[in-house]
């Protein structure tokens, strides 16, 4: 019987013992999950496309920085998510090679003593998130010429007209009739001017308005259509099937259509017509050299709205 007794007793202190183990190993885990998925160690769509509350501060440093390389803002949060006390502004700077107007290589970045200790700095967590940290070789020029404010950016939650949508492009305040310039070397293949006054839509109730698409299949290996639209009445320069190049003048900039106010929505799609990020395409190396550009007001003037001048192409 004792021998029973002190079998048993040894059999619970084993029980207990495995229970404790695996109870402890679960906690670790939660921990561990839970440390993973508040500091954002996996980027998902919907975790770029709820950046609402990031929008501001983005086009804030995008505004000082953009024209020194871009840095989109999935890069800024793969950091900003574990450590928030790194402000967008300083991660953009810090991921942005301003000599070659490009974002760094995430290794590259690694290396800097605020983010090398960080879980976003691992091995792994780089091969997970790859796809969002890619840096683009840009072939593409600017649609426009120096003077411009950006007022919403790709992938942007935010509101319009009342109604919330996901940004397809990227959105450029700046006075009306400034020259767009075609971003590539190919052909157009639409242009289509449906208004002819230079009104916004609570005016016109026109949700179309004028616009121009390019396809651009000469810089690259695959094709892409790019979108120029809320443009001035009468002001296109090229019709269908026209061949443009770099910096071809196409029209001019207007608030036509589904608009709030005077800019261009710049907006590219690929092969398959899904609206990608046009911004990384864009070498900001290249410059027009016969623009004639200058001296127009500047959009630090109050009477420039900047805060909305938005669109929604559907």
């Amino acid at each position: 019987m004792k021998k029973k007794k002190k079998k048993n007793v040894f059999l619970k202190i084993i029980g207990s013992s495995s229970i404790l183990s695996i109870a402890f190993a679960m906690v670790i885990l939660i921990c561990v999950l839970m440390i993973f998925d508040f500091f954002g160690a996996k980027l998902t769509k919907e975790k770029i496309q709820s950046n609402a509350e990031y929008a501001d501060a983005y086009k804030i440093s995008a505004n000082k920085y953009l024209k020194n390389g871009y840095v989109p803002l999935q890069r800024i949060l793969y950091f900003h998510l574990e450590d928030t006390s790194l402000t967008i502004d300083a991660l953009y700077t810090m991921n942005q090679n301003s000599e070659s107007k490009t974002a760094r290589e995430i290794d590259v970045v690694c290396e800097d003593p605020r983010v090398k200790n960080m879980v976003a700095c691992t091995e792994i967590n780089i091969k997970e998130n790859e796809e969002y940290l890619v840096v683009s070789t840009g072939h593409f020029n600017f649609p426009l010429d120096d003077n411009y404010t950006i007022t919403s950016f790709y992938n942007e939650e935010r509101v319009i007209y009342g109604e919330h949508n996901v940004h397809g492009g990227w959105d450029f305040a700046t006075p009306a009739q400034t020259p767009i310039y075609s971003v590539c070397s190919g052909t157009v293949e639409k242009v289509t001017f449906t208004q002819t006054e230079n009104i916004p839509y609570d005016q016109s109730g026109n949700s179309v308005g004028n616009l121009i698409r390019v396809r651009c299949d000469e810089d690259y290996d695959e094709t892409y259509y790019v979108v120029y639209a809320h443009l001035y009445p009468h002001s296109s320069k090229v019709k269908v099937g026209d061949k443009v190049n770099h910096w071809t003048e196409l029209a001019s900039v207007g608030t036509t259509g589904h608009s709030t106010g005077n800019h261009l929505h710049y907006q590219v799609e690929n092969a398959n017509g899904e609206r990608i990020d046009g911004m990384q395409l864009i070498d900001f190396t290249l410059s027009n050299q016969n623009s004639n550009y200058k001296d127009f007001p500047t959009l630090n003037d109050p009477k420039y709205d900047l805060g909305i001048n938005g669109s929604t192409l559907n």
